[in-house]
């Protein structure tokens, strides 16, 4: 009888750390995951960011032509041409001026805008007022 609890005893310690392992392993694998989670969301929203900033600055690269094209209607009043600006890199902003509207489009990183604008030149004053702005599709 006395050997029989000897090997009760043993056979009972010998499942005594079963449950903390299950719940060890458990919990490393729930970290593990949200960890995974969490890494692969910060991965995604550094993608976004670097893709909205590379739009920002070929919407203020177009909006760079279309100041620059102001000041050549500003200087002559009759201007009516397509030119090239390079505002990010060689040739990025393309310009283009027909009678009241101009039309500026860059590419900056595979990223384009399109900015048109369209303005009213007054024949006598050489007065030139923007009417309006707007982003077009490509």
């Amino acid at each position: 009888m006395f050997i029989y609890k000897i090997k009760n005893y043993k056979i009972k310690n010998c499942f005594r750390g079963v449950a903390s392992l299950i719940v060890v392993i458990s919990l490393g694998t729930l970290i593990f995951i949200v960890s995974l989670a969490t890494s692969i969301l910060a991965y995604y929203s550094n993608l976004n960011i670097d893709s909205n900033k590379k739009a920002i600055i070929a919407n203020y690269a177009a909006y760079s032509g279309l100041q620059d094209a102001l000041l050549k209607l500003e200087r002559n009043k009759d201007y009516s041409s397509s030119f090239n600006l390079s505002v990010n890199g060689t040739n990025d902003v393309s310009v283009t001026v027909s009678g009241g509207t101009i039309t500026s489009t860059a590419t900056f990183s595979q990223i384009s805008k399109k900015l048109q604008t369209v303005v009213v030149i007054d024949s006598t004053t050489g007065l030139i007022t923007p009417t309006s702005t707007v982003e077009l599709t490509l």
